[in-house]
């Protein structure tokens, strides 16, 4: 058996799926399969230019195919990080092994070095980050 896949998605594709929702919703669609075939056939019409494009904050999804919404919609989705998230990760993740290191051992000084290098880096771009530079 195949497993289901959830693709993953921008912050902001993912807050117009949840907005089209809302408005079908109002529009009297209960959430589930009829719902979901309505979405699906208004994106269709938006991908064959049938319908003129998503506009406003719905504009974002004019770069999703048929597939990757009927996805979202059926299997739910995973928001992708932003580069700062994945930096915060990374320099989070660091840190932990930094925490566990024996103090003046290859990975202290590793683990320092590499925190320092972010840190410079980020400022030397100009980039503040919360939790890491900031």
């Amino acid at each position: 058996m195949s497993e289901i896949k959830r693709p993953v998605i921008t912050k902001e594709q993912a807050r117009a799926i949840e907005e089209g929702i809302k408005c079908y919703v109002r529009q009297g669609l209960d959430l589930g399969p009829k719902l979901y075939n309505r979405f699906l056939i208004d994106h269709a019409n938006v991908l064959t230019e049938v319908d003129d494009p998503w506009a406003d904050m719905f504009s974002c999804l004019n770069d999703l195919d048929l597939m990757t919404i009927a996805a979202a919609l059926i299997n739910g989705y995973e928001v992708e990080k932003t580069p700062e998230e994945k930096v915060r990760e990374y320099y989070a993740a660091n840190y932990q092994r930094h925490e566990q290191s024996m103090p003046r051992s290859k990975d202290d000084f590793y683990t320092s070095g590499v925190a320092e290098g972010v840190r410079n880096t980020l400022d030397c771009l100009g980039i503040k980050i919360e939790g890491v530079n900031a």
